[in-house]
């Protein structure tokens, strides 16, 4: 009976030490993986309000208005910027180079409403699509080139080169820069050239075209004035004005002087209020 008594203790000790010894063996289950980490980006929104040409080498102004988004990994240092530059987007950002993707919209040509244009083909809106890159080799001052294809529109290829100085203090910041406007063949042709058949329907209808083959090349020279001014972390408003005069074989088109009511000078003014706010989350997956 002893011995039987004994047998059962044993086996049971020898159980308690199989289950404790199993207790610390490592599980089959693989551990779940760790959540992917999530960045933290500025996300800037704005809309402008603009007067000026109603269209390329236009005396008569309009209000035109347009909205914007920018994106800014937190940490980055945010770049300067006025509100002529394209929308852009850096795939690369440091303290002296930037460069990447940029977008413009131009507005239409109506030819319905301004006797000086009838006989002309009307312009739609043009998209134009390219790359930016910018220098900033001191804390005060910057060059940007953007390349931009139109899409729609005037389908040509165009090109923008400038720089910017800028001073800030108390909230506000102004700055000053040149401006060079480059456009080929198309771009300078959809807006500044006269096809004789044109001609002939504008002088039918009471104006005073004359045929007039535009070229591409520098297409203007100016330069932009903006004065900023931080509300707080989050909200932004900027003054700005732009002055570009038509050079080249486009200042010479009929349509660049009062044959066709067109101005050789171009001003713009305008007003861009932006608000800025953080958000987690990878904006565009799969690009970073």
């Amino acid at each position: 009976m002893k011995f039987a008594v004994r047998n059962i203790l044993a086996t049971l000790a020898v159980g308690a030490a199989c289950a404790a010894q199993a207790a610390d063996l490592p599980s089959s289950k693989a551990p779940a993986a760790p959540a992917p980490t999530q960045e933290d980006w500025f996300v800037t929104v704005s809309g402008q309000v603009s007067f000026g040409p109603s269209y390329p080498g236009a005396k008569s102004y309009d209000f035109s208005g347009i909205p914007g988004i920018s994106l800014r990994r937190v940490g980055e240092k945010e770049p300067f910027g006025t509100p002529d530059d394209g929308f852009s987007f850096a795939f690369y950002n440091n303290d002296l180079l930037r460069f990447g993707a940029v977008g413009r919209l131009v507005g239409d040509r109506a030819v319905h409403d301004n006797n000086a244009l009838k006989g002309l083909a009307y312009v739609p809106y043009s998209l134009e699509l390219g790359g930016f890159a910018e220098v900033t080799p001191v804390s005060w001052g910057r060059l940007r080139l953007e390349l931009r294809q139109a899409v729609s529109g005037h389908d040509g290829l165009v090109a923008t080169v400038g720089g910017d100085v800028w001073q800030s203090w108390n909230g506000f910041t102004l700055s000053i820069g040149p401006r060079l406007n480059f456009g080929n063949d198309k771009y300078a042709s959809t807006y500044f050239s006269v096809s004789q058949a044109q001609a002939n329907a504008n002088i039918g209808a009471g104006g005073k075209l004359y045929a007039y083959n535009a070229v591409g090349g520098l297409t203007s020279a100016g330069a932009t004035t903006a004065l900023r001014y931080d509300v707080n972390e989050n909200w932004r408003a900027t003054a700005f004005g732009t002055y570009q005069r038509l050079t080249g074989s486009v200042s010479n088109s009929p349509l660049a002087y009062s044959v066709g009511n067109g101005d050789r000078n171009q001003w713009t003014y305008g007003l861009e209020v932006a608000y800025r706010f953080r958000t987690t989350g990878q904006f565009i997956p799969g690009l970073f």
